[in-house]
């Protein structure tokens, strides 16, 4: 059965609150962009969720993800997303308007499909993979990649959930992203899940 283990719709309007698996936010982890309703994601700030279960046995990973990387060109490797330590997705440099897709599955990078950039608009991504091999990729709605046998047979443990990279110096020039709604969904083989989703709330 497939979970939402985090997920922000904004349905309050409310950039701070957000939804979740049991688990803590990093402290100073959020950086926000309240004029814009986003969270902006920079060299050193990022969204940081550790759940206070990690998920075993994940057999599958859906994810929906509102971003705009309204900078310069990407020039170098741009983390956006990483589940645990099985699981990452990242932007790498391609042309002048386009960006790589890059995927990450058991220490094994997988190139997926390419995303347009930079852009004064959100585009919306989709991924989605099963330990089948079946993986998509689509933006806004068109299916840009597919691979029937990425990383066939494996199991994910999901520790905690990250946007951007925390580790990445404040004062680097690297590019950074705004991220507006996302869900983050997982399929697991074992029958025991949190029984609730709590509402994080952070605070400055």
């Amino acid at each position: 059965m497939w979970r939402s283990v985090l997920l922000h719709e904004f349905p309050d309007h409310n950039i701070r609150s957000f939804q979740g698996l049991p688990g803590t936010l990093s402290p100073g982890s959020l950086a926000l962009s309240p004029s814009e309703g986003t969270v902006l994601i920079a060299p050193g700030r990022s969204l940081h969720y550790v759940l206070d279960t990690p998920l075993l046995d994940v057999i599958g990973v859906s994810c929906l993800l509102r971003v705009k990387h309204p900078g310069r060109v990407v020039t170098s490797s741009l983390r956006i997303l990483r589940l645990g330590d099985a699981f990452e997705l990242s932007l790498e440099p391609l042309t002048t308007y386009q960006a790589l897709v890059r995927i990450r599955l058991r220490g094994v990078w997988h190139d997926i499909g390419q995303l347009r950039t930079p852009s004064t608009h959100f585009a919306e991504l989709k991924f989605d993979w099963h330990t089948s091999g079946k993986t998509y990729l689509r933006v806004d709605g068109r299916l840009v990649g597919y691979h029937d046998a990425l990383s066939r047979g494996s199991r994910l443990t999901i520790e905690d959930i990250a946007f951007g990279s925390p580790e990445s110096d404040p004062s680097s020039s690297d590019p950074r992203y705004q991220l507006g709604e996302f869900v983050v969904r997982a399929r697991s083989r074992r029958a025991h899940w949190p029984r609730r989703h709590l509402t994080v709330a952070h605070t400055p």
